[in-house]
């Protein structure tokens, strides 16, 4: 539990306000982190000498906002900064809002006429099963549609091989649950915020690798191996937050040293169809070793909670007993309508319109971000900041008091200990390239008050 007490001497207006403003402006300047656990209400309330009901308001107030969460037996934790929590939190609103570059998303904009075709078509006449149990039927269908999906990545399977969950994220937790008795898991030194998630609920412990504008380094592994490790969680193609994409070379490397050592490989590939060629996956070049997930929501709806998990032959005799983890958690709607979007094109059609749209803002960073030194592809949908004038810490202030929230590599390292510090920027957040191009230029205008303060 974090030993936090707020300094109510200046505040002004109800106290429960009050200490619901103390929490954000402690999440803006680092004071309180995501996953700090804050006091008791009523420890709290004691050391304030205010009433417990005053305490819970505020805490409600703080949840309200997006600050922190909690549940019953386990306390009240720090959430982190979103949109809008930082709008709560700044003291003053910047003019113009706050423009939230801080969720990886794909760019809104897309045909969303496709949602109530699709329902149409799958509502002709049936539309009532898809309120009840997804059938066997229904699975199988679906399997089969996602194998040709995952043929578009050059991958081929059987449906059996596969397993269809609840979102990507649902897919790795599911992936990460097969593993047994391998609770230590090698990853890149800055991951994306759901492993570090899924490591503490499942308690494995992540040992960060070095990284290089390639990925993980073929050493790196080659040293997790041998102290021990026997599984590693890797992102080869638009590594979140770095942007990295593994060249094929680089590829074959570490799959030829997973299989020296007999390493299992976890391979996130969320963004793997978005490049126009990207290469192949590990799980191409090692099905015998490597457990895939990809899913649905980075590239053709964020809405769309379909994920899907290719597992190696040593692990699907395990399958069967984890369709109960699995299948039985997606709506058999999204499912309906995954399988339909899949076979009918729709799927295809709207991850080509979110390349194009990314490309567009791809663009948009070349001309607005010329004095910052910045990493990005053309389809992919964040770009990073690996030297942010005036550190990363005061740069992510400074974005936030100019109203752009952006994401610190704290949250993605993964152990408390930053190697790699940085900043990403989530350039499918914006609602249209016109706010991505305000924001950005509220980023670029940072850099000559950043650099002076700096120098001094």
């Amino acid at each position: 539990m974090t030993i936090w007490v707020p300094d109510l001497s200046q505040a002004s207006g109800p106290t429960y306000l009050a200490v619901a403003d103390a929490i954000g402006t402690a999440v803006r300047l680092g004071q309180l982190r995501p996953g700090d656990q804050l006091p008791t209400h009523r420890s709290l309330a004691d050391l304030l000498g205010v009433n417990v009901s005053t305490i819970t308001r505020s805490y409600r107030e703080a949840a309200r906002r997006l600050l922190v969460g909690g549940e019953v037996g386990r306390g009240t934790y720090v959430l982190g900064l979103a949109s809008e929590a930082a709008l709560f939190a700044l003291q003053k609103r910047p003019e113009g809002g706050v423009i939230d570059l801080s969720t990886n998303r794909p760019p809104v904009g897309l045909a969303e006429g496709d949602l109530g075709v699709g329902l149409a078509t799958l509502g002709w006449g049936e539309g009532g099963r898809f309120l009840d149990y997804p059938s066997p039927g229904d699975t199988r269908l679906h399997r089969e549609a996602a194998t040709t999906w995952l043929q578009r990545r050059g991958l081929t399977a059987e449906a059996e091989h596969l397993l269809i969950c609840a979102g990507a994220q649902h897919a790795m937790d599911t992936a990460l649950s097969l593993l047994g008795e391998h609770r230590d898991l090698a990853c890149e030194s800055l991951v994306y915020p759901g492993l570090k998630a899924l490591a503490r609920q499942n308690r494995r412990r992540l040992h960060p690798m070095a990284m290089d504008r390639e990925g993980v380094l073929p050493t790196a592994l080659q040293a997790a191996a041998k102290a021990g490790l026997r599984v590693a969680v890797l992102s080869p193609t638009l590594n979140n937050p770095t942007t990295a994409t593994m060249s094929l070379a680089r590829r074959e490397r570490l799959v030829a040293i997973a299989r020296k050592h007999d390493l299992l490989l976890v391979e996130e590939d969320v963004y793997g169809l978005l490049p126009e060629d990207a290469p192949p996956p590990l799980a191409a070049l090692a099905p015998e070793r490597v457990l895939y997930v990809t899913g649905l929501s980075k590239t053709v709806a964020a809405g769309l909670r379909l994920g899907y998990l290719l597992l190696p032959p040593s692990l699907r005799t395990r399958a069967r007993d984890a369709e109960h983890h699995t299948t039985w958690y997606v709506s058999p709607l999204s499912m309906a309508l995954g399988a339909a979007w899949i076979e009918d094109g729709t799927a295809w059609r709207r991850l080509l319109t979110q390349r194009k749209e990314l490309a567009a803002r791809h663009r948009l960073c070349s001309q607005g971000l010329r004095s910052l030194a910045w990493r990005g592809e053309a389809h992919c949908p964040h770009l990073w900041l690996p030297t942010p004038p005036g550190g990363q810490e005061r740069f992510k202030r400074r974005a936030l008091e100019a109203g752009v929230v952006v994401v610190s590599a704290d949250v993605f390292a993964a152990t408390r200990a930053v190697q790699q510090p940085g900043i990403r920027v989530s350039i499918g957040a914006a609602p249209d390239r016109a706010t991505l191009a305000q924001g950005l230029a509220r980023l670029e205008g940072l850099v000559e008050g950043l650099s002076n303060a700096s120098d001094r």
